[in-house]
């Protein structure tokens, strides 16, 4: 069954909606996104390896968990939802970091970064990942700035957007 999502225009306001198929092969249909950090009690930070079956940047690095709203969901909904779905992680308290644009050649979405804390079993969705694990933020960045891990362009703009709005949040204190 194929998926559709809402589209908006660059306000966020819903104007449409289209197929999956439609939002990846026509970048000017601006669609929505999650994107989800979970950290462990020590601070380290999810990241899962994307399936070699997505249809975008397979064999790619990416957040905790991530992925589209559908019709007329909610960021927060979207962002539990795909929480059960990519990691079996449920009752969490999710924090909204940010909503920003990104906007490529191959996609135009409004993102949502939201940031939870989670010790519990992690039950990876082999249709989603191909594995996953705990990292420290150090070693993340580290990666994606040396190219050791190769990072999805979502994935790194997540990561840049988190660092960027933790860090002026600390500053203020």
């Amino acid at each position: 069954m194929e998926e559709y999502f809402d589209v908006v225009d660059e306000n966020n306001q819903v104007i449409g909606r289209a197929s999956r198929r439609e939002c990846h092969h026509n970048p000017g249909l601006i669609h929505r996104d999650v994107h989800i950090l979970v950290f462990n009690s020590k601070g380290n930070l999810f990241l899962k390896k994307r399936s070699k079956n997505k249809d975008l940047y397979p064999g790619m690095w990416e957040s905790s968990a991530c992925g589209h709203l559908n019709c007329g969901e909610t960021y927060t909904a979207a962002a539990l939802r795909e929480l059960d779905e990519e990691l079996g992680i449920i009752d969490v308290y999710l924090k909204k970091i940010s909503q920003y644009k990104n906007f490529s050649e191959v996609e135009r979405q409004i993102t949502e970064l939201f940031v939870c804390y989670y010790d519990g079993p992690i039950k990876l969705n082999s249709d989603e990942a191909s594995e996953g694990g705990f990292f420290s933020l150090s070693e993340v960045i580290s990666d994606m700035e040396s190219g050791r891990r190769q990072f999805s362009p979502a994935a790194k703009l997540a990561l840049t957007v988190y660092l960027r709005e933790t860090k002026s949040a600390f500053s203020k204190e």
